[in-house]
């Protein structure tokens, strides 16, 4: 299955079509709103996205006994940037620091609106209502939706960073028959029939053709959408005008 068209790269075959070393050269040393938006993109889909498709490609049609058979950590490693990334502008509530948590749960739920919390929040506690009574505290966020894409960013994208490997309860495969690219499954723990254990899976193949499908939709509503733009032009002029 072939994948989107991209001004910058076919992913296809791999093929860099405008580097963003390219195209920073042909903008002002002053880049405008609109330009700072195309070189975000161009980074996005040359440098991380066509990386991990050209790392799939790899993996898919590895021999038996290669290298390519054991890069299912590093491809992770790449598309596990994206959720903090876009988060980044679609949280309201991001900062420079101390909320990278919030931000990674904003942009998976984004990227999977089935795990949207129910009420809501993207944070360990909830929002103390206005006008509540002098320390009254916030209550521990239980939402189940919340709880389990914590797990997963716990155990994918902080045991991969932290510790340099998926921490315990992840499975990384390539079913066949499954249809989603994250899923949690209880099943008999094979140590203890009387106990059960559950599983936290992901599907890279999948996962990666799920993202370079959402961020053109992404772009767009940065465009489109004037408080998303105010936040992006924000996270772009503090992290990545280098």
């Amino acid at each position: 299955m072939s994948y989107r068209a991209s001004k910058y790269i076919d992913f296809d075959t791999g093929t860099v079509k405008i580097a963003p070393m390219d195209l920073k050269k042909t903008l002002a040393a002053s880049l405008n709103d609109d330009q700072k938006l195309d070189l975000f993109e161009c980074r996005v889909d040359v440098w991380t996205l066509g990386v991990a498709v050209a790392l799939l490609n790899e993996i898919d049609n590895g021999k038996k006994g290669s290298i390519w058979q054991h890069a299912a950590y590093g491809l992770l490693t790449i598309s596990f940037t994206y959720f903090e990334m876009i988060g980044k502008t679609l949280n309201p509530n991001s900062a420079t620091s101390g909320t990278a948590s919030e931000d990674f749960n904003v942009g998976f739920c984004d990227v999977y609106p089935k795990f949207q919390p129910a009420n809501g929040c993207h944070r360990p506690k909830l929002p103390v209502p206005p006008g509540s009574p002098q320390g009254t505290g916030a209550l521990v966020n239980n939402d189940a939706n919340y709880l389990e894409v914590c797990e997963y960013r716990d155990r994918i994208r902080n045991g991969l960073y932290h510790l340099g490997y998926t921490k315990s309860g992840l499975w990384i495969h390539n079913d066949s028959g499954c249809t989603e690219d994250f899923e949690k499954k209880t099943e008999t723990d094979p140590a203890n029939a009387a106990l059960t254990i559950e599983k936290y899976r992901v599907n890279p193949h999948r996962l990666i053709r799920t993202i370079v499908d959402h961020f053109p939709g992404f772009i767009h509503r940065i465009k489109t959408t004037p408080a998303l733009k105010t936040k992006f032009l924000q996270f772009f002029d503090q992290f990545l005008t280098a």
